[in-house]
């Protein structure tokens, strides 16, 4: 999925209209579906108190968010120019223009994207900064607006308080139109999916939490369209195929995705997805620079976004993100008075 958004963005730069490709947010949207189970799962199996488990999530996430963000700030200028060097589609010119607004109002943007709140400025705000400085950064936003939240709905969705459940979902809903795609309650179906589909699969579960879950899939469709088919049957498939017997065909696309090279992916998943910007812009202003264009300038920017986004995922994931996981785990330990694994 993380591949799937780097191709894409690397589509929509060079306007080579790859028609699925292009539509990466529908990677984010499986991005979003996973990360509902999994912290729905991580919440079900701890016995851990809410500033413990809070800290944990804020090691995940800023260790390298902020980094990223420092060095896309100082790109800024770079970021403009390598949008407009590149063809003039709606893509490129509407990044371009993000660019340029962070940098004629930075210490706002700043404010807002340094605590990963860009999500929370409504649309009425007149410079609205979600996606400027690390546009793809606005899926991060969402993602700990969720993390914020999660304990409570998940909580009243394994204790069967469904009223609660519905009132948590349903006020997110309401508010979504007053806010960008940014926005928690813009995607809250998909992490109430991802929540009912660990909720059903517990042994003894009742039918209820599927039933929800079918429920939200439906939602999703009727407020996205018909194309969040595409990720609800992609997870669809991977949890059936999960739950199969290990001899059975059925199980062969989990043992796929549980092979070496998959869960290393997996595992730098989160640098490639946040780093893959800056190497893209960087060889597009760069290949401007140089003079360098046509078939050879758009080789050397797809090539090398994809070698200097792995090459960079690897460094980071070793430097940041583990030791960022550590130190979340040892400043929890602290808080909650036990050691719970990560």
């Amino acid at each position: 999925m993380a591949w799937w958004v780097v191709a894409g963005h690397v589509s929509l730069a060079l306007a080579w209209k790859l028609p699925l490709i292009d539509r990466n947010t529908l990677a984010v949207d499986v991005f979003i579906l996973l990360s509902g189970f999994v912290i729905a799962m991580l919440i079900d199996r701890k016995d851990e108190a809410y500033p413990a488990y809070i800290v944990r999530r804020a090691f995940r996430l800023f260790p390298l968010y902020l980094p990223v963000l420092a060095i896309s700030t100082l790109l800024l200028g770079v970021q403009a120019e390598a949008w407009a060097s590149l063809p003039p589609t709606d893509a490129n010119l509407n990044r371009m223009a993000l660019a340029e607004q962070a940098i004629k109002a930075l210490p706002s943007h700043l404010f807002i994207h340094i605590p990963l709140l860009q999500g929370l400025v409504p649309l009425s705000f007149a410079d609205n900064p979600a996606y400027t400085i690390v546009g793809q950064a606005w899926s991060i936003s969402l993602e700990w607006q969720f993390y914020l939240l999660a304990p409570f709905l998940v909580g009243a969705m394994l204790r069967q308080r469904w009223l609660v459940a519905a009132a948590i979902v349903g006020g997110l809903l309401a508010l979504a139109p007053l806010f960008t795609g940014a926005f928690l309650g813009a995607k809250i179906l998909l992490f109430a999916i991802g929540i009912a589909t660990h909720v059903s699969t517990k042994p003894g579960a009742s039918r209820a939490s599927a039933v929800i879950g079918l429920f939200c899939a439906l939602g999703a469709i009727a407020v996205d369209g018909f194309a969040q088919l595409i990720p609800l049957l992609l997870w669809a498939a991977v949890v059936f195929s999960s739950r199969q017997p290990t001899r059975s065909v059925f199980h062969l696309p989990a043992r796929l995705l549980g092979a070496r090279i998959p869960s290393h992916m997996g595992d730098i998943s989160y640098s490639i997805y946040l780093l893959h910007m800056i190497p893209l812009y960087g060889i597009a202003y760069l290949c401007a620079a140089f003079g360098l264009a046509g078939m050879l300038a758009q080789v050397a920017i797809a090539v090398g976004t994809i070698v200097l986004t792995y090459l960079g995922s690897l460094a980071t994931y070793a430097a940041i993100e583990k030791p960022g996981i550590a130190a979340g785990a040892r400043v929890a330990r602290g808080r909650a008075g036990t050691a719970p694994s990560v």
